[in-house]
């Protein structure tokens, strides 16, 4: 089984460009974070968010093909833990909000309104 790993892109418009919601004189990226790789027998993933947030502790189940998905916003980066529950325990993921995006930019549109909301983030 190959290590599950924590990706994030953002939520686009119809141009390919990362969507915003403006909130306390910050922009506040729409993004969707996913694990890659998901132990088969996952069941539960709870997902440590900045302590900022209103709600920084969630959890979210499998959809029906079984992709872990948690859909939020952002400003800034941030550690990320993921705890993927299974029936044999838990596996840890950690990692960042920036590198995560990073890792996952060949899936997002090839423009530069990505890249420039990544280095906002990356620098808040």
């Amino acid at each position: 089984m190959r290590e599950p790993e924590l990706l994030a892109r953002f939520k686009t418009d119809p141009q390919g460009h990362p969507e915003i919601i403006e909130r306390d004189q910050k922009s506040h990226y729409q993004v969707i974070f996913e694990i890659k790789n998901p132990p088969p027998d996952v069941y539960a993933a709870q997902f440590e968010l900045d302590p900022t947030y209103y709600d920084p502790v969630r959890t979210v189940q499998p959809d029906d093909n079984g992709n872990v998905v948690l859909k939020t916003t952002s400003y800034g980066d941030y550690p990320v833990t993921v705890t993927l529950h299974t029936k044999d325990g838990e596996y840890e993921v950690r990692d960042t909000l920036s590198r995560a995006l990073n890792r996952a930019r060949d899936a997002m549109p090839g423009n530069s309104k990505i890249d420039e909301a990544i280095s906002e983030i990356k620098s808040r």
